[in-house]
């Protein structure tokens, strides 16, 4: 955010008191608007989509909080080829590992993720004991965002639904991870549960078309190829034979989701 430049009117003798007055209290407002935007407290205008309905195209504002969440994922290793990375994670993936690279700083290979750093810690010490495998506990952080929207109201409510929708689904696949490492569901609730979970997905992509048309907003674009890229993560889950790696599968899902989560508050943030 850049401020534009300030100006100041020139005064007589007699008004210079106030002009200054008026200056300092400008600087304190744009001081104070800073300070929300460095703790990502962030105005997001949407322009009016094509073709809706009157009711939808309404004009509408609401305050969004995209809420801020660290999750604790098991490092298998870290490398600066990309190769050396794929080579180490069809080698996991094999095993019931998520096996997913995570790109933002140099090659890093993911085995799966937790809600706590003690459960994280709990399965590193399994590892380690059981089957000699060396792994570090990596944090990935996505910070708090405070979006006050303005658009028209069926735009909104899907954006609202998104966001919802996609912290949900990163809850939801840990919880299938567990249940599968802990074999307290069977594999076709699993697998239903996925399905689900999809095509709730593909639906919020088709609004987003919908109500956003083929030119979004720079907001908005990442969204829907977060939707197309853990839709399409899903189904290549559910192909996956057997249970280790159908594991495999939603390990790696779970990771992208929160991956491209941190991404995005990441990005929002700057």
């Amino acid at each position: 955010m850049r401020a534009g430049k300030l100006k100041i009117k020139r005064y007589k003798a007699y008004r210079r008191g106030r002009g200054w007055l008026i200056a300092i209290l400008l600087l304190g407002i744009l001081g104070a608007a800073w300070h929300f935007y460095q703790k990502g407290d962030l105005p997001l205008a949407l322009p009016p989509a094509p073709t809706l309905s009157p009711e939808e195209t309404a004009p509408d504002q609401r305050t969004l909080i995209l809420p801020g969440q660290s999750w604790y994922a098991l490092q298998l290793g870290v490398f600066e080829q990309e190769s050396s990375a794929l080579s180490l994670a069809a080698g996991y993936q094999a095993r019931g590992a998520a096996g997913f690279i995570d790109t933002r700083e140099k090659f890093r290979v993911l085995a799966a993720a937790y809600e706590s750093r003690a459960e994280a810690q709990a399965v590193q010490n399994q590892l380690q004991s059981l089957h000699s495998v060396e792994a570090y506990v990596f944090e990935i952080h996505s910070p708090e965002i405070t979006l006050h929207m303005t658009g028209q109201k069926a735009q909104l409510t899907a954006l609202s639904d998104i966001y919802d929708a996609l912290h949900q689904t990163a809850l939801h696949l840990s919880q299938l991870s567990i249940s599968l490492d802990q074999q307290t569901a069977p594999e076709t609730d699993i697998r239903s549960a996925l399905q689900s979970r999809k095509d709730t997905l593909l639906s919020l992509e088709k609004r987003l078309d919908q109500f956003f048309g083929v030119s979004p907003h720079p907001a908005v674009q990442p969204l829907e190829n977060m939707l197309a890229e853990l839709s399409q993560s899903l189904e290549s889950a559910l192909s996956q034979q057997g249970k280790t790696r159908l594991g495999a599968g939603v390990k790696y899902c779970h990771l992208l989701c929160i991956v491209r989560l941190a991404e995005y508050a990441a990005m929002l943030a700057a």
